[in-house]
């Protein structure tokens, strides 16, 4: 049979989709909910995920300290696996109980097998299906270690900053901070940081908004990822909304963050883990002055109850504070689950200043129950005019919002067509006084075929109302009024274990009193174990009752690893609306399990030419041990 395997580097994204894997889930508070996810290919390129909620919440972004070795003979391939249990949190010392699930991914095959039974609408998100697992007994875990990890990092180099004449001096930089984590019991963790650096992450993929509501970044940022879905609250962001209703009172990328430009942290705690039934999360962080930015503390507390079998009911505090004055918010939160998908959520939270008081509640109820043959959903949600968490994420304030869909997603029984689906929506936003803000109407039909294809066509009638006027990109403004138009997308993905896979999306229709044409285009190459590219180009062609601008998005990701442990990474990328070109470029040397070595290399400019129109360069070396006791 026939092994698919194309990649060395570790933690690349979404890996199973495109490589012949095997996983191991475990579920090591027995909880049938929570736990985590380790996977690996023939090469022995890993990745490790964590997982809430049964996969309501993820996170791929999670590391820890764990190592794989892989033979690949003319049989198959074989793996032996190196786990510690530090790595892990767990209840108690002693006898274990655990939840355990296997997954075997042939790729040649189209072939997804589990060691329990999963139910088929689970598909690809089954291993995250804790409540199905098999049960594992017999570990005996003794003593543990200290089971202190420390992380100190060193950092130098050069930066130079914006340049307007021609004369730009670099800065010589140099840095040093730590972080730590404690393990103050089994299920128990205490992080620590010092000057907290985050060089070494991969820059914000770049987006072109055409909404006149502010754009969602995701954290990457190792520290804020631990216990991420402790942290998370209400409900989750749903794919086949036609908005981003995301209503957060904690976001941790409002901490040392301000306009996606870095703002110094001084240090901070976090406290996470589980003592029986509840999850608990608390986490204080202070920022820095960093020009017109003050200096802030932010103090978060979480908790969660785990109730009924799957369900869970919840409570958030959150407090940001500077020498101005302080913003708060509160909130509670329930997840009631039944049968295999079914789920009824909902919340209620406040965010507030000082002078701000009223009308700051904001609340959402969302059901829905999804099976292999259909889905029905449905939501309301209610924001308040003054609304205003400053350390967490809201788009669209002064609302009341309904939204259902209806989907059936018959299986094909012959043929080349393996699954069909048929979805209708609708999404209705009105502001407090009862107008109509916006609503959409959308029709979607989708094909998957044995061959790992997808396409899919969507037809769209929308209504937006905006009060204000607005920009779009550069140069374009659209004015207050009400608009209806007509919107037709279509797309085709290929399958991504193909060698040469990629995505193609045309997009045609009314845009406010005008027009928008958009063509984007994706390809993923993989030359061979050590070498990944990804392209992605998106055009947008605006025209409006006087104006017209033609946007251009470009993205270049290159990978190359030359073992599991060294790989050089760099990602390039063009935006004609802001007239930015971005290049980010890291060398990794994983010289042993936690332990890494990183040169990085940034720029932001506006033209090719050095040194005219240059905003920011650097070239960095961090240094970053793993020390055990």
């Amino acid at each position: 049979m026939r092994i698919v395997a194309n990649e060395l580097r570790r933690d690349a994204g979404r890996m199973h989709e495109r490589n012949d894997t095997f996983t191991i889930a475990l579920d090591t508070f027995f909880d049938g909910r929570n736990g985590y996810i380790f996977y690996f290919n023939p090469y022995g390129a890993v990745a490790d995920w964590a997982c809430w909620d049964e996969g309501r919440v993820w996170s791929q972004d999670w590391d820890t300290v764990w190592n794989v070795r892989t033979t690949i003979e003319s049989s198959g391939w074989t793996a032996e696996v190196r786990l510690p249990f530090r790595s892990l949190r767990f209840e108690t010392q002693g006898p274990q109980r655990w939840g355990i699930n296997f997954r075997r991914i042939v790729l040649a095959k189209n072939e997804w097998v589990y060691a329990t039974p999963i139910p088929p609408e689970w598909a690809g998100q089954g291993i995250g299906k804790f409540s199905s697992e098999a049960v594992l007994e017999g570990l005996e875990i003794g003593r543990r270690s200290l089971n202190l990890e420390l992380h100190p990092y060193v950092l130098g180099g050069a930066v130079q900053l914006r340049c307007e004449t021609g004369d730009c001096p670099t800065e010589v930089r140099r840095d040093q901070g730590i972080d730590a984590k404690y393990g103050l019991t089994p299920n128990l963790t205490l992080d620590l940081t010092y000057n907290t650096d985050f060089s070494q992450i991969e820059a914000d993929e770049q987006q072109v908004n055409f909404t006149r509501f502010s754009l969602f970044f995701p954290e990457k940022r190792q520290f804020f990822l631990e216990g991420k879905g402790i942290f998370d609250f209400g409900v989750a962001q749903n794919p086949s909304e036609s908005g981003d209703y995301r209503l957060l009172p904690f976001f941790s990328r409002r901490v040392g963050l301000e306009g996606n430009e870095p703002v110094p942290i001084v240090g901070g705690t976090r406290l996470t883990g589980k003592a029986g039934s509840y999850s608990v999360g608390a986490l204080a962080i202070r920022t820095g002055e960093d020009g017109q930015t003050p200096a802030a503390t932010y103090s978060v507390v979480r908790l969660k109850r785990d109730v009924l079998g799957r369900s869970s009911l919840g409570f958030i505090a959150v407090d940001r504070r500077e020498a101005s004055g302080a913003n708060d918010a509160i909130g509670a939160d329930a997840l009631f689950a039944f049968g295999s998908r079914a789920r009824i959520e909902g919340l209620m939270a406040r965010a507030w200043t000082a002078t701000l008081a009223e009308d700051s509640w904001a609340g959402r109820l969302h059901a829905v129950n999804e099976n292999d043959r259909y889905a029905m959903e449905i939501d309301y949600l209610r924001v308040g005019r003054n609304f205003d968490p400053q350390a967490g994420f809201v788009r669209r304030r002064d609302i009341d919002r309904w939204f259902g869909r209806v989907q059936a997603s018959p299986r094909i029984g012959h043929g080349p067509v393996r699954k069909a689906y048929g979805a209708l929506s609708l999404d209705y936003v009105r502001d407090g006084a009862a107008r109509l803000e916006s609503r959409d109407l959308l029709a979607l039909f989708k094909l998957e075929f044995h061959s790992a294809d997808v396409v899919q066509v969507t037809a769209g009638r929308r209504i937006d109302s905006p009060r204000a006027s607005f920009r779009v990109g550069r140069g374009l403004q659209v004015a207050p009024g009400s608009y209806a138009f007509n919107e037709y997308i279509a797309s085709w993905d290929t399958a991504k274990s193909r060698r040469l896979a990629g995505r193609i999306q045309y997009r045609d229709g009314g845009y406010y009193d005008g027009r928008r044409r958009e063509l984007s285009a994706s390809a993923t190459l993989k030359g061979d174990r050590h070498f990944y590219a990804d392209v992605n180009y998106q055009v947008n062609d605006v025209r409006l009752a006087f104006a017209r601008a033609v946007a251009h998005l470009l993205g270049v990701r290159l990978n190359y690893s030359a073992t599991a442990q060294l790989y050089g990474a760099a990602l390039v990328q063009w935006n004609n609306s802001t007239g930015e070109l971005d290049i980010n470029a890291r060398l990794g040397w994983r010289y042993r399990p936690g332990s890494s070595l990183y040169v990085v290399y940034s720029r932001t400019s506006e033209t090719l030419e050095m040194p005219r129109g240059l905003r920011s360069q650097s070239l960095l070396v961090k240094f970053t041990p793993l020390i055990q006791f």
